[in-house]
């Protein structure tokens, strides 16, 4: 859920239900096990000390660890009590753990949103005509050597749609167009020198005037060339990469004419003519959703292996209606600096020798190459001397015509592509004040990375948990598990709490006068003189208030049963009986008549009160009393 005002109250609620939830659990899980264990500990024999320790321990945790430490003393019941300290302890640990077994956490999760972009090609309703292609054609080449101010949206020769919210993360996928320059070399092209000034004729009869003959190296856009629908001509004076077969077919050799004072002087060079058809490829390129950046397009378009020859298209230059914005830019592109080839001063001596040797003006004289010229070129790889040998200053250098770089056709296909993307790309960038078009808006699927909350199960605590509830699994099945070999009989208490104390010391004489010998109350001396078995099942109510009638028949038709001491001692049989009477008479070993005179009649009202008896004949436990007390006071008077 996503973090709101309302989530710190929920922390809160969690908490305090947890909280409440265990705090419940496990009270009523301490109850239980306590009832029936005491429950099923107290229906069997066992010590007094026992019965002492187990419910003293269960009153807590700190007292079943005094308990604990008890039995290092006088040992009594140390399983019994290390079990409910045990079981105290894992209740603990499970309370611990439970309040933070589930607990909200923040997390950083990631939803897919649409995000705004500047879509990088300009839509159907722009109208190209209407840009400042000569600023636009001047800023283009800027973008390779000023990387370091940003490209975003340019990749080579694709343009991309740029995210206008930088809040994605990872990989985006926006719209894309990849431009494709398909080039041929043209072949069957003739060149006719004795025109003025001279034509090139292809194989439709269309011909196209030649101003000037370039340097060599040079790769120069075709001004006066084929004006058709998406297609660029070049002339190219570099090498070609090719078969001797196919440059013998598309070569043109053409006389350069050069100054070099004070004489003009002629060289061969060869030309090559080619037309680029132009193609948009509309795809989608994968992006950094932070910074734009371009990492792969979805679909590349293909690059040409070799060169091939063919002829040029049936367009005419009269076609120049059909044109589309590729053939602007190159046509508009300002000059770049001054003619290197020659100056003014030459020109004007060149033109006197035209008119007086009738040769023909250096081809130098006219020839300048423009801002997308040298762009392309320098895309291309060549260095600046390629690019322009006579910025040397040196006409002398004019007669060395040999190239010196070699082109292959995957160079000149991703040279111009990347050149026309440029021009777009710093279209859009200057906008329709600047001279180019404005971006429409468009969208893109981003991953955003937004902070929400979740409720979160902690590993560590709910193992504690699960470990503490198993032992205490295992620890209650011990402590409240029936013996089926003695089935327990039912207690007439169910607790070993003070009272319950108070309550069986008045019922059981002999246990209050076991304990009452102790001349030190301390803790251990009680515990040790509580080291007698009792089995507190026997003393029940109808055992304690059981009458007999005149023939020792007990109300209810069967043969009563007493038990004056722990024991339970039939009527019919005198000889235990008075073996008893004799043992409480004796008091410790003390055999004198005030003790003996005491000891009767603490007897007699002890059995009075108790049993309720009624005149039961020579064997009642009345006659038994007289008798046995009789001879005990013999004895002290011995």
């Amino acid at each position: 859920m996503p973090i709101t005002l309302k989530i710190s109250m929920l922390t809160t609620a969690l908490s305090a239900s947890l909280q409440a939830f265990y705090t419940i659990y496990t009270a009523l899980l301490v109850y239980l096990t306590q009832r029936v264990s005491l429950s099923g500990r107290l229906s069997r024999r066992q010590m007094l000390t026992t019965i002492h320790d187990m419910t003293g321990a269960w009153g807590g945790l700190g007292a079943a660890l005094d308990g604990l430490w008890q039995q290092t003393k006088v040992v009594a019941s140390p399983l019994e009590v290390l079990s409910i300290t045990a079981y105290l302890l894992n209740i603990s640990v499970l309370h611990i753990a439970s309040s933070s077994i589930i607990q909200f956490q923040t997390f950083n999760n990631t939803v897919m949103v649409s995000a705004p972009t500047a879509v990088g090609w300009p839509d159907s309703s722009v109208d190209y005509n209407g840009f400042d292609w000569a600023t636009i054609s001047s800023l283009a080449p800027s973008v390779g050597n000023l990387s370091s101010l940003g490209n975003a949206g340019l990749a080579n020769g694709t343009v991309y749609d740029v995210l206008l919210d930088g809040t994605g993360i990872g990989n985006v996928t926006v719209n894309a167009t990849s431009i494709d320059a398909d080039c041929a070399l043209a072949a069957g092209m003739v060149y006719d020198s004795t025109e003025h000034p001279p034509q090139f004729f292809d194989q439709n009869g269309s011909a196209f005037p030649l101003t000037f003959i370039p340097w060599k190296d040079q790769v120069i856009f075709n001004i006066n060339g084929m004006i058709a629908e998406n297609a660029l001509n070049f002339y190219v004076t570099t090498a070609i990469e090719g078969s001797a077969a196919l440059l013998n077919r598309t070569t043109i050799p053409m006389n350069w004419t050069y100054y070099a004072p004070p004489n003009i002087s002629i060289a061969t060079i060869d030309m090559s003519w080619i037309f680029c058809n132009i193609s948009l490829i509309r795809t989608s390129a994968i992006v950094d959703a932070e910074s734009n950046t371009f990492l792969s397009s979805i679909s590349e378009p293909p690059a040409s292996s070799i060169w091939i020859k063919a002829s040029l298209p049936a367009f005419s230059p009269q076609e120049a209606a059909n044109e589309t914005w590729f053939w602007a830019p190159f046509s508009s592109a300002p000059l770049v600096g001054v003619n290197p080839i020659c100056s003014a001063s030459e020109a004007s001596e060149a033109s006197e020798d035209y008119d007086s040797y009738d040769v023909a003006q250096p081809s130098g004289c006219g020839y300048q190459s423009s801002t997308l010229d040298a762009y392309l070129m320098q895309l291309l790889g060549m260095n600046a001397s390629q690019i322009d040998p006579l910025l040397v200053g040196d006409p002398q250098l004019s007669s060395n015509t040999t190239p010196s770089f070699t082109l292959s056709v995957d160079q000149m296909e991703t040279a111009l592509s990347q050149v026309l993307a440029a021009t777009i790309w710093t279209a859009g960038q200057l906008g329709t004040v600047g001279g180019g078009f404005d971006h429409s808006v468009g969208s893109a699927t981003i991953t955003r990375l937004v902070l929400e909350t979740r409720l979160n199960i902690n590993w560590i605590p709910l193992l504690f948990a699960l470990s503490a509830s198993i032992i205490l699994l295992v620890l209650e099945m011990r402590m409240t598990r029936a013996n089926s070999e003695n089935p327990p009989k039912s207690s007439a208490v169910n607790s070993g709490g003070v009272l319950e104390l108070i309550w069986l010391a008045s019922r059981l004489p002999s246990m209050r006068d076991a304990i009452g010998r102790v001349d030190n109350p301390n803790i251990d001396d009680l515990r040790a003189a509580g080291r007698f078995d009792v089995l507190l099942a026997d003393v029940g109510t109808e055992d304690l208030a059981a009458k007999h009638n005149d023939d020792c028949e007990p109300q209810g038709g069967s043969r009563g049963v007493v038990t004056p001491l722990y024991t339970s001692i039939p009527i019919e049989d005198p000889t235990p009986l008075r073996e008893t009477i004799m043992d409480r008479l004796l008091d410790g070993g003390e055999l004198t008549l005030d003790s003996v005179e005491v000891n009767i009649e603490r007897l007699r009202s002890e059995f009075k009160n108790s049993i309720a008896l009624k005149n039961c004949g020579p064997h009642s436990i009345q006659v038994a009393i007289d008798e046995v007390g009789m001879s005990a006071l013999r004895l002290a008077m011995v």
